[in-house]
């Protein structure tokens, strides 16, 4: 089971599901590129999401596998999307959690003023100097309080909140994360091939997501074949830390239920 992480996190963020879940497979969790101690190409162009497929493929085949269950969750999750359609043969099934279809992004961020308006940042992030500005302020408050929801207010107990603050406070911590929604803002890199033979898959979703409409992962559930839906009710966008024995449960239950095909 490979993990790929979104914003703003890293390899941590899967803490629960690395437990949980390396009793019976062999799990890895990695910290993409731009983030934690892995590599930080300077220049917005090195982070389309060209490059960050290869990342996986070459991860992948670093690791000796030639296949992976992959687990992505937001930034993780439009990764996940577009290497499954790119390079199905290395997926045996797939899990992504708070991110939509990237079509079915597009489609409700042109046409439903709610998702407009939860995308605020995206569009804030195009500029120069000042998301990674805001992000760091206040000691990271905007980071401490995106953790937290309504049924959970505490998900995350203060020495998790350090490791991310150690992570993000290094010079610089935030420009490459932020260089994700520069470089990828305009065109999507994903090709829908008809004759790709989609894998099993599962949708998590949280729906108490401050910045994705539950709407879009419905609309998902309905365009992409063999894929199931999870609603996780009172769950935040951050939902595999917000909800973790929920999480795990229904990652459990859709990995058996291959198993039994």
């Amino acid at each position: 089971m490979l993990f790929i992480h979104g914003f703003p996190e890293f390899w941590y963020s899967w803490r629960h599901q690395l437990k949980e879940f390396s009793k019976d497979y062999w799990t890895v969790a990695v910290d993409m590129r731009g983030y934690g101690d892995s590599e930080k190409p300077q220049g917005v162009k090195y982070y389309k999401m060209k490059y960050l497929i290869e990342d996986v493929k070459n991860i992948i085949e670093a690791l000796g596998k030639e296949k992976c269950i992959l687990v992505g969750h937001d930034w993780g999750g439009a990764i996940a999307w577009n290497f499954i359609y790119t390079y199905p043969q290395y997926i045996e099934a797939y899990i992504i959690m708070n991110c939509p279809h990237p079509t079915v992004y597009k489609k409700y961020l042109t046409s439903n003023f709610a998702q407009f308006q939860k995308s605020w940042y995206f569009f804030f992030f195009q500029a120069p100097y000042l998301p990674e500005l805001f992000m760091r302020m206040n000691d990271m408050a905007l980071v401490v309080s995106s953790f937290r929801s309504k049924k959970n207010p505490n998900p995350i107990t203060e020495n998790d909140l350090e490791a991310y603050k150690f992570i993000f406070g290094k010079p610089g911590g935030f420009t490459c994360p932020v260089n994700y929604y520069r470089a990828n803002l305009i065109k999507s890199s994903l090709k829908r091939n008809k004759d790709v033979e989609v894998p099993q898959g599962l949708l998590i979703f949280g729906d108490q997501d401050l910045a994705i409409e539950t709407s879009t992962a419905e609309e998902t559930a309905k365009t992409v074949p063999n894929l199931t839906l999870q609603i996780i009710p009172g769950a935040s966008h951050f939902v595999q830390q917000d909800e973790p024995e929920e999480v795990n449960k229904a990652i459990h239950e859709f990995l058996n239920n291959i198993k039994a095909i």
